[in-house]
């Protein structure tokens, strides 16, 4: 037996065969809705905002090999899963799972494979490193790099990413 669903036109109950969403009365309205669809899923997402040039679709692909997926298995075991930049400042914070680019990819392409320019950080410190990127490097979206030759290491990032956490704590 065939799946059906209901017409998706406003009032009207008639049961199509999927994969159509709109019966035969109403077909002229099933275009515009498969666009509309289009606009918010993962897809549309994808070769819209990530896949946007050749540079970020090659980044975003690299995160999905299995290049990377070693690369961070190898740096959580040698970490022993706790954050580098809590313990760089004293804390330490177990069963971490994040592998981080010290010097962000986006900026060093060249690096982004060594193993020594990858860190395990916790959720927090990730999200703070991120915003001390965009205004260090200029990376994200929609920004334009700087600072391209700078090259921190593991205690500088976690005496800024301390600072950038204390400063939010006291509202700053």
């Amino acid at each position: 037996m065939a799946m059906v669903r209901r017409c998706k036109y406003t009032g009207c109950h008639a049961l199509v065969e999927r994969p159509a969403y709109y019966c035969d009365k109403h077909k002229q309205y099933e275009a515009e809705y498969a666009k509309q669809r289009e606009k918010y899923s993962r897809t549309y997402y994808n070769k819209r905002v990530r896949n946007r040039d050749e540079d970020n679709k090659e980044r975003y692909q690299f995160y999905r090999s299995v290049t990377w997926s070693s690369l961070r298995r190898q740096a959580l075991e040698r970490d022993n899963y706790c954050c580098q930049y809590c313990l760089a400042n004293g804390i330490v914070r177990p069963n971490s799972r994040i592998g981080d680019h010290i010097t962000p990819a986006e900026i060093a392409p060249e690096i982004r494979t060594e193993l020594n320019n990858i860190a395990t950080v916790c959720r927090d410190c990730d999200n703070v490193k991120r915003t001390l990127e965009q205004e260090i490097y200029g990376t994200g979206q929609g920004n334009t790099h700087k600072n391209v030759n700078l090259k921190l290491s593991v205690s500088q990032w976690a005496g800024l990413i301390a600072r950038k956490k204390k400063d939010v704590r006291e509202g700053l």
